[in-house]
C-alpha cells in the first residue's frame, strides 16, 4: 500500500513540475509558430485565417501571449464548421482575413461576420454577410452570391470589391475594383457595376442607385486609413467605435451634424485620432477607459 501511495504522490509531483516548467516557458511563446499551427489546423478544414490584428490599445507581452495560447486551444471560437457551412466573425477592435474553401479571400473589418456554404442543388457559392468586407472572389463557373440582412444581393463570378453592410447604418454600399457585379433587391431588376463604379442602397427609401466617390477611399480601412470626404463628426465617431472598440458620446448632438471633416487620418491609436480631430475643429474630449465624451469648445 505504501509503495502504491508513494508512486501516486510521485506522479502528482511530476505533473506539477511539468506544468510549472510550461508556465515558465510561456513567456517565451513563439507567436509566429503559434499562428502557423493555427493555420495548419484550419487548412485541414479547408479554411484559413491568415491574420488577426488588434486596432485598440497595445496589450502587454503577457496578454498578447495569452491571446495566442487561447487561440490555439479554443480556435473554434473564431468560426464554426458543419458539413456545408462555414461561419467567421470579427469583434469590434479587430480585423481578420480568411481564405474560403473555394480560394476566395475576404478581409473582414471590425464587427463583421459571414456564413459561407456551397449549394449543390443550384451549384452556387452563397454567403450571408453583415458588416464590411473586402472580397477577392476566386474565378469559377459557380456563381458567388452575397446576401445582406437588408435584402441586397451581390452576384459575382470572379471579382474584387468592397461591401459595407452594417445593420445599424442607414445604407449599404458597394465599390468595385475589378470584374463585374450585379446588385439586386429581392424581386427587383438588377444594377450592374463596372470597375471604378460604386452603388448605394438606402434602407429607408428602398432605393438602389449608382453613387459618386473614390473607390480607393472606400478601401482605406484595409490600410488603417480613414478617408473623410466632408464626413460628419457623427459618422467619424461610428467608425472609431468599431475600429477601436470604444463607446463615444457627443456632449451636444448638434456637433455630430454640424462639424464635417475632409482629409485622411492614419494613426496608431484612438487617442492620436481624437487629438487630430481636436486640431482640425473646435472640439475637445474626455477619456475614461473605453468611454469617450466629445464636447464643443
Amino acid at each position: 500500500m505504501e509503495s502504491k501511495s508513494l508512486k501516486n504522490d510521485q506522479e502528482k509531483y511530476r505533473m506539477i513540475w511539468t506544468r510549472a516548467e510550461s508556465a515558465r516557458l510561456f513567456g517565451k511563446f513563439d507567436t509566429k509558430k503559434a499562428w502557423e499551427k493555427v493555420d495548419s489546423k484550419l487548412e485541414s478544414q479547408h479554411i484559413r485565417v491568415r491574420r488577426l490584428w488588434n486596432l485598440g490599445y497595445a496589450a502587454s507581452g503577457v496578454a498578447a501571449t495569452l491571446l495566442i495560447f487561447l487561440s490555439l486551444t479554443f480556435y473554434t471560437n473564431l468560426f464554426s464548421t458543419s458539413a456545408s457551412t462555414i461561419s467567421m466573425s470579427t469583434a469590434y477592435g479587430s480585423r481578420s482575413e480568411v481564405v474560403l474553401p473555394d480560394g476566395s479571400v475576404v478581409k473582414l473589418n471590425a464587427g463583421s461576420s459571414l456564413d459561407y456554404h456551397f449549394d449543390k442543388l443550384t451549384n452556387t457559392r452563397k454567403v450571408d454577410f453583415k458588416g464590411e468586407g473586402f472580397f477577392e472572389v476566386a474565378k469559377s463557373k459557380q456563381a458567388f452570391i452575397i446576401h445582406t440582412s437588408e435584402g441586397l444581393n451581390v452576384k459575382v463570378l470572379g471579382t474584387t470589391f468592397n461591401l459595407s453592410a452594417y445593420p445599424d447604418d442607414g445604407s449599404v454600399s458597394t465599390s468595385l475594383v475589378e470584374g463585374k457585379v450585379e446588385l439586386s433587391i429581392d424581386g427587383s431588376e438588377g444594377l450592374f457595376l463596372n470597375p471604378g463604379q460604386m452603388a448605394s442602397y438606402d434602407k429607408q427609401s428602398k432605393k438602389l442607385e449608382y453613387a459618386s466617390g473614390e473607390v480607393s477611399h472606400q478601401l482605406g480601412w484595409t490600410q488603417d486609413k480613414l478617408y473623410m470626404d466632408n464626413m460628419p463628426l457623427s459618422e467619424v465617431c461610428t467608425r472609431l467605435e468599431r475600429w477601436y472598440d470604444v463607446d463615444i458620446t457627443l456632449g451636444d448632438q448638434i456637433l455630430g451634424r454640424k462639424i464635417h471633416y475632409t482629409g485622411v487620418l492614419q494613426e496608431q491609436s484612438v487617442v492620436d485620432v481624437l487629438d487630430a480631430l481636436c486640431q482640425l475643429s473646435s472640439v475637445k474630449y474626455e477619456l475614461k477607459g473605453r468611454y469617450i465624451t466629445i464636447y464643443g469648445e
